[in-house]
């Protein structure tokens, strides 16, 4: 009797195994479906922007200014020897504090410089046509890696970032990765990666980021293009759209870090 019990609870463990294996495999076929689904999506609404005609490349200069305020934006602006200045990429404050908090969340004096690894995040902006520039409003975080790589690694938070980008109708315009302590430039991988999203969409732009450039004169960052024919990559102009004085961003950073870390920013003292 015992051993027939044994054979029945052996046959009920090998149906529930089958079973749960089924589900597995139909769900693994439904979230590669949802995934295909999205990737055409995506290939198809980029691919409508890639089909607009692209106007001539402006001239390429770095931009200097420490302190920009909201204002009308337009595409050319005066410098201070009397040059024309036309940027061609404005980035909004959320973004750049979105992308140097990510950056310093993995990259501070609280972890030893030996752990201190990239991270990698999209760049969600939108296009003003009439007047040819790119506006960065927002820095969607997607993942760390090494002192020297970072990847998004799982397509699958590709997606739920480009549904959630969508929502806010804006489109993925780009990329942004860390190098902490080392400077902004691009490597050859950078110029892989850039070339895969230039390819979807040629004005895609790539911002590299070093916090600790971060000193009051300095945003820390560069935005760049590359050219695919040549493999090189070269700097945009950009501008900060909203008020930022560039002198307050290392103090604007220190306070906002306990957040980063998910602590309060200050305690009341019945709290200690």
């Amino acid at each position: 009797m015992g051993e027939k019990n044994s054979h029945i609870d052996s046959i009920k463990e090998t149906i529930k195994l089958k079973i749960k294996d089924i589900i597995k495999k139909e769900l693994l076929e439904e979230i590669f479906e949802e995934l295909k689904l999205e990737e055409k999506e995506l290939v198809n609404e980029i691919s409508s922007m890639i089909s607009k005609k692209t106007p001539e490349k402006q001239t390429i200069k770095h931009s200097t200014t420490t302190t920009t305020k909201s204002q009308t934006i337009k595409a050319e602006e005066k410098s201070t020897n009397g040059d024309k200045i036309e940027r061609e990429v404005y980035i909004s404050v959320k973004a750049i504090l979105k992308v140097a908090s990510h950056a310093l969340k993995y990259a501070n004096s609280k972890i030893p410089k030996q752990n201190w690894v990239e991270v990698i995040g999209l760049l969600a902006g939108k296009v003003d046509n009439k007047n040819d520039i790119l506006h960065i409003e927002d820095y969607y975080p997607m993942g760390h890696g090494t002192a020297v790589y970072a990847e998004i690694k799982d397509y699958r938070n590709y997606a739920r970032a480009f549904r959630d980008i969508k929502k806010q109708k804006l489109f993925i315009c780009g990329w942004a990765h860390s190098h902490p302590s080392y400077g902004c430039f691009m490597s050859n991988e950078d110029i892989g990666t850039q070339t895969r999203y230039q390819k979807l969409w040629n004005k895609s732009v790539a911002l590299v980021i070093d916090p600790y450039l971060i000193d009051g004169t300095s945003a820390g960052f560069e935005i760049y293009r590359a050219d695919l024919t040549t493999k090189t990559w070269y700097p945009l102009v950009y501008g900060i759209q909203g008020s930022l004085d560039i002198r307050m961003l290392p103090e604007i950073l220190n306070f906002m870090n306990p957040i980063i870390e998910g602590k309060a920013v200050y305690l009341e003292y019945d709290e200690n």
